[in-house]
């Protein structure tokens, strides 16, 4: 190639690398739109970080909120919510002005409102409260009335401990809809958790009261919810039995909780042969299923509360609230049968109110539900759980599996029946205290999505309500199902101890039911044990 020739393909180089360089903004802008208008997403980014690339440094405020704005969009479109929240935020920041336009394009609204509020709840769940609560007061300018926004901001001021950021919050969400149960619900939340130093003293001393009248009223309103979509239901389904009609809206807010899209779209069309009325029925379900929830864990935390007012009252005061808890505890579990957390409140309900047999069904059932023996999985994955047993694990008595493993076990569990998920806790507690493993079998093995401080208060009180049941029936001379009960409770409690072998109270229980069951020895060495643990 000749020195001329070279010479002149250089210049074109340099001339073709200078004009990629300094295409102008308006133009990387304008090519971007295209690209979006047209939904090639991708090229459209592209035009738009070259924008930010090249001018980022030098553009004015005005001309970088409207380049981060449609990084945004693109990213939103791509289903990057995160990435495309972060972009809605450098949008704002740099231009306040640019929220009015945004409110005036419902596409733009939509994409940057999703965004804002999934980086909200992301950085609230990742405990990055003020990033969550940056997110959510951006969310709130796109869309000041919507109250999922304030939630998420109540919500992060309170884990940072920011009661009156949180309470003032909740009362902005009234004052912008009087029927708003998530606020009603917040402030009741914050007369929950708000320290007493806090509290004014006349504050302090009605503080169960206030607690109770805003989820009272929350209660109210999501029931007010429910019974609306069941109405509609009922129109959709044409069916004059009362009893069927109950169990359908069971059965589609369970599905709704449990089980995928696609069930719940089989159930609607096969099941219930409503085809024709899919997306009618699949919006009510949606209806039903979060006025359900709400009214699940609203009863849930009051119960909660309540139970606390009656270990800090006396007297019928105590009583009355006990009794209250016990009521709310039941009505969650009517929204969500599978709510095991308030199935062991509504038995520790039931044990303060000295009603052993209730308490002992409760915890009963929570122990069905929330341990499964190994065996019942298949072979394959029994063997799995097997080969995690290894010296270095097995003087702890349990591990907690992670990973793909843990999703196999809650979905092959969730097809046996056993829902709500998180069977992470593999315990192994006849091999607990041994120096080495040798020949482990999946007998004895069982998973748990309960820790193992939760598990050892289930197995406790499951035992203790037992031995009160059994002692009681041996005093009226009923001895014999008297024993029959000591021996169950015998079951629990050295569960109990092999969980936590220094779980005193359990010994005292093992020591009664060794000496009514005739088995003195087993008696002396659990007292023995106990008088030790007590020193």
């Amino acid at each position: 190639m000749s020195i001329l020739r070279r010479s002149v393909l250089t210049i074109i180089a340099l001339f073709t690398l200078a004009g990629a360089q300094n295409v102008p903004l308006d133009a990387l802008l304008r090519g971007g739109r295209i690209h979006y208008q047209g939904g090639r997403y991708e090229r459209a980014r592209e035009q738009f970080q070259k924008a930010l690339d090249q001018y980022g440094s030098t553009a004015d405020s005005k001309a970088l909120a409207q380049i981060h704005l449609w990084l945004g969009l693109c990213d939103a479109q791509l289903n990057q919510l995160i990435p495309a929240a972060g972009h809605f935020l450098a949008a704002i920041s740099n231009d306040s002005s640019i929220v009015e336009d945004i409110r005036k394009d419902e596409q733009q609204t939509h994409w940057s409102w999703t965004a804002l509020i999934a980086a909200s709840r992301d950085n609230l769940n990742a405990g990055e409260y003020e990033k969550a609560i940056s997110f959510a007061r951006a969310a709130l300018l796109i869309e000041p009335a919507k109250s999922q926004t304030y939630t998420l901001i109540a919500n992060a001021y309170s884990a940072l401990g920011k009661f009156d950021e949180m309470l003032k919050t909740a009362r902005e969400m009234l004052s912008l809809n009087t029927g708003s149960a998530e606020a009603y619900s917040l402030i009741g939340l914050y007369y929950l958790q708000v320290p007493d130093s806090l509290l004014p003293r006349e504050t302090r001393r009605s503080r169960w009261d206030s607690t109770s009248y805003y989820y009272q009223q929350a209660l109210k309103i999501y029931q007010a919810r429910y019974d609306s979509a069941y109405a509609d239901l009922v129109n959709l389904l044409k069916l004059s039995d009362t009893a069927q009609v109950r169990k359908i809206a069971r059965n589609l807010v369970d599905k709704q909780r449990y089980a995928g899209p696609e069930e719940l779209r089989r159930y609607i069309e096969k099941e219930l042969n409503q085809g024709k009325q899919l997306q009618q029925i699949a919006q009510v379900t949606s209806r039903l299923f979060y006025a359900a929830n709400n009214l699940n864990v609203t009863s849930t935390r009051l119960g909660s509360a309540l139970l606390r007012a009656s270990a800090e009252t006396r007297g019928d005061t105590s009583n009355n609230y006990r009794a209250q808890a016990e009521q709310l505890f039941q009505q969650a579990l009517a929204n969500d049968p599978y709510d095991y957390s308030a199935l062991f409140n509504l038995g520790i309900a039931q044990y303060q109110a000295k009603k052993d047999s209730l308490a002992m069904i409760s915890f009963a059932r929570v122990i069905e539900n929330t341990v499964v023996p190994v065996t019942k999985l298949p072979g394959p994955l029994q063997q799995q759980l097997v080969s995690l047993v290894t010296t270095d694990v097995v003087s702890k008595g349990y591990l907690e599996i992670t990973g793909p493993l843990a999703r196999q076990i809650d979905s092959t569990l969730a097809t046996l029946g056993y829902y709500g998920g998180g069977f992470v806790y593999l315990y192994f507690p006849q091999l607990k205290g041994q120096q080495g493993v040798s020949a482990v079998t999946p007998e004895g093995m069982f998973l748990s999505n309960e820790n193992p401080v939760q598990l050892e208060n289930i197995y406790l009180l499951l035992g203790v309500s037992r031995t009160g049941i059994g002692l009681s029936l041996i005093e009226s001379g009923k001895k014999d199902a008297g024993r029959e009960f000591l021996k169950q409770a015998i079951d629990n409690l050295t569960m109990t101890t092999s969980i936590n072998p220094d779980n005193a109270e359990a010994w005292l229980n093992l020591v009664h039911c060794y000496r009514e069951t005739g088995e003195k020895d087993k008696a002396a060495a659990a007292y023995e044990r106990y008088k030790k643990l007590k020193q």
